[in-house]
């Protein structure tokens, strides 16, 4: 018996010795070695990185065959062990693009075999930035992509635009996440996201049809490991938010002074006595903006068989806003996996889910109310009640408004689908995929009895609450055929898809709560008698159903052919232009296949591409196509009288309404140079929009509201240049790349009553600020030319005038010389909210473990109204450029002499458009990545420490605190009435861990 288990312990201690080989070796280019290169052992979670000197030492377990190598920009290699415990390898780049894979619409191509214009953004490129937007994220890294941060408020999504604004609705480009088509992607949590493609022209839209107008952007999540590669990775960081920027405003003693110079100028008498005596007085910015800090953390599983692969995440989100009383929580969790249940047959999913919470303040009035209030106010008086602040001007103290605000969201998200791959014949696959979008939002405010002024008070308590959902359903059934004859290759797809939406809300309110607990935050805690309910259509009633087709040809690599088409019905128009035909064409020419091409030129790269299409939007109300009623408060009828309650038609219908229709041509150059280490792309494209749709005036006495029409069209023509360079060297490695967009924005033609499209109110007697006629950008700024400021009674005579003005008021040119300034004949434009420019510029540096990384972007040629200038209804506080009025004459020829009201500060003029361009210092980030020597005995793969900052330095010329204004459509865009919340500066500490 002791022999028996003898040797059964030897075999088995034998067993374990052979399951733990270790094998060793260094990676390299060719010439140099690769630091951080991962290794990983087939079929096993065994896994290391290279060191300085591109070595690595791994202990393989039994049952592993191979070792796998990866590393970005270069080709990944998988190595059969054969028995050996030595194995060098060299990895090839891939910077010559042929192996990068582009995800494209409803498949991937290689990038060298792509005919249409496509932006790609990595994982990488999109961690630094410590926001919960991908949107925020993607600022700068693609040519021809503006976006716009919405908001600096907690939780704030971005605006994206793509090549422009081509139209005078929505321009929101088309989201697709995994294959399902969405809206927004404010979901979404970044560090989820494997890639990002935008669809900038036509030949690479148009398989989207009636909503590629906009541009598409299709974001890949992150999938399973490969067999074995069983992964699990943490990353968090923490941080502290303070606000860019403040404005320049009069200190108390500066306030007074001016204010006795305005009443004096108005013929009232001066109202303080000594201004000396108010010092500073109150820095109402300095009240209501906070450091504020930044919380994320985010835990991930990746794994892997060799049936299927799954990737779990969970991810949790926490931002206090720089105001007091805004914060935003998020926790989201995503599962995605795929399984081979048979050879011919693949199923899988990808699910998110998603909560957030968020508390929110009247942005307007607190930090509308900080810039108007007047420095002489306390913010609490000596009894410790709130200063009034509307005793010189009408306007309630901003830190009772944020005291006194109770404003809870919470929602609730799930987006995924599921679908099944079945593949037949050899070169056929069919897939049907299924997806759901469904969203629940719960709203609660509260206001409890206050008074602080006769302006800032509430008499009642008073609850509401509103709850409302949305659901989105798609399904697709897609057949792809995909097969190579020697030098042709021919893939294509055809598909049939129905997508479906609906949404509905209900809000009750009530006043005259029993308590100002939380615990009585409900409906049936206030006084019935004053409850007040509504309900209705809330995301839009909708369907879609489309019938698409592609086919890509490509003859020896270097002749690519790319057809495409997509007709649309959509239930937003009448029978009678219901559907819509999209199709495309793009052609390219790999030239440097050519066997011509010399051998070892420094042009390693050469491709040549153009692609014509059309694609379309329907972005509307629903049921435009018919005429709009609404229920009225009745009247009564009968000898005895009876309440009977009518209808009355709101809104003109249009039967006629058709698609708006979006012709594209691109034109564009591919070049590599000395191996693809310098790559650079340039695009040339024209759009034209026609049939814009929008509901254009029409006049008042008609009674109801206007029909949305087809009325005119909008061209954006321009070029989109990106750049990148990258070198390595034994123990350094380096890259530098930039993008830069050039885009002309013009109305080539507006139908309906006149020529003029007003828009953009500036709260001063109707007075509408933007002019979308034909010749203007879209939403071009309109208004009165500033021609100086009276300087004596003889110019007052000389000079035409606006009204009745004085000596020291502003004078404006007179267009037309006819000695009137009339508004017909005399206002101008000013300016547009849309920059002729936009700059991106990144680059990284690693040394030694050491990492370095910076972005820069920017915006040039756009300009912005400092609408919070105007509208002064009381004795508001003034800007520090106000020092310099006009107080005599030769005094001043700009900034004119200090009164409350008239109109200096009431007429839209030049005076107050001012320059938008800015160039931002975006985010740097230094991080030190642990060498495999501690990690191995840690028993990590990798370990990375790093510090970013986030909007460090921004130069800009605009006043206000931040030069990109979004309020929601493209007559409104770039008028900053004081209430957008301002951006922050964000300096974070963070840790990567993967084990």
């Amino acid at each position: 018996m002791y022999r028996v288990l003898h040797t059964a312990f030897a075999f088995f201690w034998g067993l374990c010795l052979v399951a733990q080989t270790t094998i060793t070796g260094t990676v390299t280019d060719g010439s140099e070695p690769l630091i951080g290169v991962s290794v990983q052992a087939i079929g096993t979670s065994s896994g290391t990185i290279t060191d300085f000197d591109g070595n690595y030492s791994l202990s393989v377990p039994a049952g592993s065959d191979s070792l796998a190598f990866s590393y970005l920009g270069y080709r990944p290699q998988r190595v059969a062990i054969a028995g050996r415990t030595v194995i060098d390898v060299t990895l090839g780049e891939a910077t010559e693009l042929l192996q990068e894979v582009v995800v494209i619409g409803y498949g991937v191509q290689q990038k060298d075999d792509l005919t249409g214009a496509v932006g790609v953004v990595s994982s990488e490129d999109l961690t630094d930035i410590p926001t919960q937007s991908l949107g925020q994220s993607l600022q700068g890294k693609v040519a021809g992509l503006q976006i716009i941060p919405s908001s600096g408020a907690p939780g704030a999504d971005a605006i994206f635009r793509i090549r422009g604004v081509g139209t005078l609705n929505n321009a929101d480009p088309l989201f697709v996440v995994d294959g399902m088509i969405l809206s927004d992607i404010s979901f979404l949590n970044p560090q989820d996201v494997a890639s990002v493609s935008v669809l900038k022209d036509a030949s690479a839209t148009a398989i989207y049809g009636a909503r590629g107008a906009n541009g598409v952007i299709i974001i890949t999540t992150k999938q399973g490991g490969d067999a074995g590669a069983g992964r699990v990775t943490l990353n968090v960081y923490a941080g502290s938010q303070e606000v860019v920027r403040t404005i320049d405003l009069l200190n108390a003693t500066e306030y007074a002074t001016l204010i006795n110079e305005a009443d004096v100028n108005e013929g009232r008498a001066a109202r303080f006595a000594d201004p000396e005596q108010y010092g500073e007085g109150t820095d109402w910015q300095d009240v209501i903006f906070r450091t504020a800090p930044i919380y994320n953390a985010n835990l991930s599983f990746t794994g892997g068989g060799e049936r299927g692969s799954f990737n779990v995440s969970a991810n949790y989100f926490k931002q206090d806003g720089i105001i007091e009383g805004s914060t935003f929580e998020r926790f989201t969790t995503r599962l995605n996996n795929t399984r081979q249940v048979k050879d011919w047959l693949t199923i899988g999913s990808n699910l998110s889910l998603i909560f957030n919470t968020a508390d929110r303040i009247d942005a307007g009035g607190v930090i509308g109310g900080a810039y108007r209030s007047d420095p002489i106010t306390p913010v609490r008086d000596s009894l410790g009640n709130f200063g009034n602040t509307a005793i010189f001007g009408s306007t309630g103290n901003p830190a009772a408004t944020i005291f006194y605000t109770n404003d809870e969201r919470s929602a609730y998200r799930a987006v995924g689908n599921a679908y099944a791959d079945v593949r037949f014949l050899e070169h056929f696959t069919f897939r049907t995929n299924f997806g759901l979008d469904f969203d629940y939002d719960r709203e609660r405010r509260f206001t409890p009895v206050f008074e602080v002024s006769t302006i800032q008070r509430n008499e009642e308590s008073d609850f509401s609450s509103r709850t409302s959902y949305r659901r989105n359903w798609l399904w697709e059934n897609t057949l792809s055929y995909n097969q190579d004859f020697g030098v042709h290759a021919l893939d294509g797809v055809v598909g049939v898809t129905y997508q479906d939406n609906f949404g509905e809300f209900i809000r009750g309110a009530r006043q005259r709560l029993v308590g100002e607990d939380p615990s009585f935050f409900y409906l049936n805690s206030g006084d019935p008698t004053t409850a007040v309910n509504s309900g209705g259509v809330d995301g839009g009633d909708w369907g879609l159903v489309s019938y698409l087709g592609r086919a890509n040809y490509t003859y020896d690599g270097r002749y690519l052919l790319t057809v495409s088409g997509r007709v649309d019905g959509s239930s937003r128009f009448g029978e009678n232009f219901r559907y819509g035909f999209f199709p495309s064409v793009g052609v390219g020419w790999n030239v440097s296949r050519e066997a011509f091409w010399p051998d070892g030129s420094a042009v390693s790269r050469l491709k040549l591409r153009a692609s014509w299409g059309q694609t379309g939007n329907d972005r509307i109300g629903e049921y435009a196509y018919v005429p709009r009623v609404s229920s009225t408060a009745g009247a009564v009828f009968g000898r005895e009288p009876v309440l009977v309650v009518g209808s009355t038609l709101t809104g003109l219908a249009n039967p006629d309404l058709r698609w708006e229709e979006t012709t594209q041509s691109d034109i564009g150059v591919e070049i590599g140079l000395f191996d693809d280490q310098f790559v650079l792309e340039a695009d040339y494209y024209r759009k034209v929009t026609d049939g814009v749709l929008y509901a254009a005036p029409i006049p008042n006495y008609i009674g109801a509201n206007a029909p949305v029409r087809n009325i005119g069209e909008v061209l954006n023509r321009g070029v989109d240049l990106s750049a990148s360079y990258r070198q390595r060297t034994q123990a350094f490695t380096y890259s530098l790349g930039g993008n830069v967009s050039f885009v002309h924005n013009e109305v080539l033609k507006v139908d309906g009553r006149g020529s003029d499209l007003f828009g953009g109110g500036l709260g001063i007697g109707g007075q509408l600020g933007t002019n979308s006629r034909a010749g203007f950008a879209a939403g071009t700024f309109y208004g009165y030319e500033l021609d100086g400021v009276f300087q004596n009674e003889e110019e007052l005579t000389q000079f035409a005038q606006l009204g009745s003005q004085q000596v020291g008021d502003l004078r404006f040119r007179d267009q037309n010389g006819d000695g009137r300034i009339t508004a017909a004949e005399d206002r101008v434009a000013l300016g547009s909210a849309i920059p002729d420019m936009i700059l991106g510029v990144n680059g990284s540096a690693a040394y030694r473990g050491f990492e370095f990384s910076f972005d820069l972007t920017g915006q040039f040629g756009n300009e912005v109204i400092n609408a919070k200038k105007m509208a002064r209804f009381g004795a508001y506080n003034y800007e520090v450029d106000a020092l310099n009025r006009f107080t005599g004459e030769g005094s001043s020829n700009s900034e004119p002499r200090i009164t409350i009201s008239g109109q200096n500060t009431e007429t839209l003029s030049s005076r107050f458009v001012e320059d938008g361009s800015y160039l931002r210092l975006r985010n740097v980030t230094l991080g030190y990545r642990f060498a495999s020597a501690l990690t191995d005995r840690l028993r990590l793969q990798s370990l990375r420490l790093y510090v970013s900052g986030t909007n460090l330095i921004t130069s800009q010329d605009y006043s206000g605190y931040n030069p990109e204004i979004y309020n929601g459509t493209v007559f409104d865009n770039g008028i900053d009435r004081g209430t957008v919340y301002p951006i922050a500066r964000t300096i974070t500490a963070g840790i990567d861990v993967s084990f």
